[in-house]
């Protein structure tokens, strides 16, 4: 009797093992979709580098102190944890994975072996940093997460720069705009963008029937869709910043100074922006319901980037980045995360 009991223990055990196998085969192969309406980033740090996103409560960020490696924080900036040793730009996330392109191609220091083998491409990781999955090793700019797409540039050495898309899975690969195009909303089912060779106008591809329309005639660069507003860059006027209502009425000038960068705080309170004058040079912001602008910093800075609560923007000759409470006072600060790497060598050596 009790090798039989044994023996029905020991089957129960190996049968519960073969299911737990399986289970865990079946869920580490499998991707997760999204809702329709998920967004990886906004559009604003796309156009910016990418080098920020924030997703339920977590930053991810190219750590400007770290050779440009992934790292994650808490929106309160504690808990910092490297992701990934690559130099990740172009950031995107949704519930269950982290989305960018691989760029260490760039970097100052290319002599490790785990760069010179892995220099360019676009990346799925697990929110974790696990389970690495390439969509393809060419270089890639402006990746855009939305629903169960991710929109990119992507170069080919024939080809040159074009828009993709592909499905987050890997597969449904697609050419979609031969053009050098900066993929800027998903709308309704069409892909938003500004031209680049032929025109600068808004144009929208349907993305069930693949056909092309002019949705704003003009001379258009960085567009962001928010709220019921179109922003954008004037490259007609000298470069300044304009908004118009999506319906294209109310045309209205919100910088009449030429700017190389914008973006816009996730409350839709502040406009950030570069202005490009000579000795002039400073970065700015303009309250979107006051017209007010004031500065923040004289000097050339670049890749504005926004989150919930932040607004980080660097230098325009390094990689030193500054922060500023988004919707706060014009008050900034230095943003100096540490290098983990660097920190744990040190605590090895005391």
């Amino acid at each position: 009797m009790l090798k039989l009991i044994r023996r029905i223990f020991i089957g129960l055990v190996i049968a519960t093992l073969a299911i737990i196998a399986i289970i865990y085969m079946y869920s580490s192969g499998r991707t997760y979709f999204n809702e329709e309406d998920e967004i990886g980033n906004t559009t604003g740090n796309i156009y910016n580098g990418g080098l920020f996103c924030e997703q339920d409560n977590l930053i991810y960020f190219n750590n400007p102190n770290a050779n440009g490696k992934l790292y994650r924080m808490n929106s309160d900036m504690s808990g910092m944890k490297k992701l990934s040793d690559d130099m990740s730009v172009y950031i995107n996330a949704d519930e269950n994975y982290i989305y960018y392109v691989r760029a260490n191609n760039t970097r100052e220091n290319k002599d490790d072996a785990f760069t010179k083998y892995n220099n360019t491409g676009v990346i799925r990781i697990n929110q974790n940093g696990s389970k690495s999955m390439s969509f393809t090793s060419n270089p890639g700019a402006y990746l855009l997460l939305q629903g169960n797409f991710i929109y990119l540039q992507r170069y080919d050495v024939e080809q040159g720069l074009y828009v993709y898309r592909y499905k987050i899975d890997g597969s449904m690969e697609r050419l979609l705009v031969k053009d050098a195009v900066k993929p800027a909303a998903v709308i309704n089912n069409s892909l938003y963008y500004a031209g680049y060779s032929e025109d600068h106008y808004i144009n929208a591809l349907d993305l069930s029937s693949f056909t092309y329309r002019t949705v704003y005639d003009g001379s258009y660069l960085y567009p962001i869709f928010m709220d019921q507003y179109v922003y954008y860059i004037d490259i007609a006027d000298d470069y300044h910043i304009y908004r118009m209502k999506q319906d294209g009425s109310e045309v209205t000038l919100l910088v009449n100074e030429s700017c190389s960068t914008y973006n816009i705080t996730n409350s839709g309170k502040y406009l950030y922006y570069q202005v490009d004058n000579g000795k002039k040079s400073r970065i700015c912001r303009i309250d979107l319901a006051t017209l007010v602008s004031e500065t923040l910093l004289d000097g050339s800075y670049k890749q504005i980037h926004v989150t919930k609560d932040y607004v980080f923007f660097r230098d325009f000759n390094d990689t030193t980045t500054f922060m500023v409470y988004a919707d706060g006072g014009p008050h900034v600060n230095t943003f100096n995360p540490p290098d983990l790497d660097v920190e744990k060598e040190k605590k090895k050596k005391q």
